[in-house]
C-alpha cells in the first residue's frame, strides 16, 4: 500500500515539472506602448529622411519673412533689368533720331549748295555785289552768324514744314552764338539771355505757339524779378510747396516763374544739374509711368514726336545726378491751368512762353536745388 502511494506521488511530481515546459513554447503578444513607440520611431525616420532629402536638393523650411524679403529683392532686380532695358531702347531711339536729322540736314545742305551756285551763275554782275552786301548784313546783325550757318539755315527751312505737319522725331539743339559778358553791373543785375541761333524747325514750332492765344495764369505765376539770396548767381532753386521756380541773377535777387511740381507721392527733393537741353522734344514716358497708367502710357512706349501735343511742351530742361538721368525734367506743358498744383508724374511744368524765356537763360551744368 505504501509503495503505491509513493509511486503515485512521483508520477505527480513528473507531470508538474513538465507544465511550465509547454508554456514557455508559446511567444509572448507584443504590448500596446511597444507598438506605439515602434510607430514614433518608424515617423521620426520619416521625418528625417525628407529633411535630408530637401537638405540635398535645396528646398529647406524658409521662413516666411525671408521669403518675402527674397521675393522683394526678386521684383526689385526684374524692375531695374527693365528701367535698364527702356532706358538702352531710349538711348538707341536718340542716337537714331540724331542721325536721321544730320543726314536729312546733309541732304538739305547739298541740295541748297548746288541751287545757290546755279542761282550765283545766272545772277546779273551787277546783282551779286548787293546779295553779298545783304548777307553781311544778316551777318552782323546775327551776331556771330556766318553766312555759311545763314545758308545751313535756309536750307534746312525744308525740313520745318515736314515738322510743323509730322512732329519733331529729332533733337533740336540751337546754339548760343553769344555769351552775356561779364563785370560789375552783371554782378549786381544778372545774365540777360544769350542771343541763339535758332534752328528753322525749332522757328517754324515756335511761330506756330506764337499764333496760339496765350493762357492767363494767376499775376503771382507770371515771370518777374523778386528779392532772393542764399544761392550763388546762376543757381535754380524749386520750392515745390509754394510751387515757384527761381532763377538766381544776383546776390539779392531771382527771377522767379509759376510751375506745377509732382502729385503726393512722386516728388523729389536734393539737389541736380541740368544735363541736357531740347526744343519741342519727343517724349517717352517712364517705365514707373506705363506701369501706372497701362492704357494712357503704354501707347506711347516707342515716343511720341514734339509738337503741339506733346506733354513736354516747346521745351524741355533734363536734370542729371552726375553722368545719370533722374527722368526729371523742367519742361513746357498743354495744360497750363494746372500751373500752381501738384498734378504732374514728378516733373516741373511751366507755361510753353515761360519755359522759353527760362530756357534761353540756362546752361548745361547749372546746379538745381529742390526744397
Amino acid at each position: 500500500m505504501f509503495p503505491r502511494s509513493l509511486i503515485l506521488l512521483g508520477l505527480c511530481a513528473v507531470l508538474g515539472m513538465g507544465t511550465p515546459s509547454f508554456a514557455e513554447t508559446v511567444k509572448p503578444q507584443k504590448s500596446t506602448m511597444t507598438s506605439g513607440k515602434t510607430k514614433a520611431a518608424e515617423s521620426g525616420s520619416t521625418k528625417n529622411k525628407k529633411k535630408i532629402a530637401a537638405k540635398k536638393s535645396g528646398k529647406q523650411d524658409e521662413d516666411p519673412k525671408d521669403a518675402a524679403a527674397k521675393a522683394k529683392a526678386k521684383a526689385e532686380e526684374k524692375a531695374a533689368r527693365a528701367q535698364k532695358i527702356l532706358d538702352a531702347k531710349k538711348l538707341a531711339m536718340r542716337e537714331k533720331a540724331k542721325a536721321d536729322a544730320e543726314a536729312r540736314r546733309q541732304a538739305w545742305a547739298e541740295k541748297f549748295s548746288g541751287k545757290a551756285t546755279e542761282t550765283a551763275e545766272a545772277e546779273p554782275e551787277k546783282a551779286r555785289p548787293v546779295k553779298v552786301k545783304a548777307e553781311k548784313a544778316a551777318v552782323a546783325a546775327g551776331v556771330g552768324l556766318t553766312a555759311e550757318r545763314l545758308k545751313a539755315q535756309e536750307a534746312a527751312a525744308v525740313g520745318a514744314e515736314v515738322v510743323m505737319r509730322q512732329g519733331n522725331n529729332g533733337e533740336l539743339r540751337s546754339a548760343d552764338v553769344a555769351q552775356p559778358s561779364s563785370g560789375f553791373f552783371q554782378v549786381l543785375f544778372g545774365d540777360e539771355p544769350a542771343q541763339q541761333s535758332m534752328l528753322p524747325e525749332t522757328r517754324a514750332l515756335d511761330g506756330v505757339l506764337e499764333k496760339k492765344k496765350k493762357f492767363q495764369v494767376r499775376p503771382e505765376f507770371e515771370p518777374q524779378t523778386v528779392s532772393f539770396s542764399g544761392y550763388p548767381r546762376g543757381t535754380i532753386v524749386i520750392d515745390t510747396d509754394a510751387h515757384f521756380l527761381y532763377l538766381v541773377e544776383s546776390s539779392s535777387s531771382a527771377r522767379r516763374y509759376g510751375i506745377a511740381v509732382g502729385r503726393d507721392g512722386l516728388q523729389y527733393k536734393g539737389k541736380v544739374a541740368v544735363g541736357d537741353k531740347q526744343e519741342w522734344p519727343r517724349w517717352i514716358p517712364t517705365l514707373d509711368m506705363q506701369k501706372r497708367e497701362p492704357k494712357k502710357y503704354g501707347q506711347y512706349k516707342d515716343g511720341m514726336p514734339g509738337g503741339g501735343q506733346n506733354p513736354l511742351g516747346a521745351r524741355a530742361i533734363y536734370l542729371y545726378e552726375g553722368k545719370q538721368d533722374t527722368h526729371l525734367r523742367i519742361h513746357g506743358t498743354i495744360a497750363p491751368q494746372t500751373i500752381g498744383t501738384n498734378s504732374s508724374n514728378g516733373c516741373f511744368r511751366m507755361v510753353n512762353e515761360h519755359v522759353i524765356d527760362l530756357y534761353k537763360r540756362v546752361r548745361v551744368g547749372t546746379p538745381v536745388v529742390v526744397l
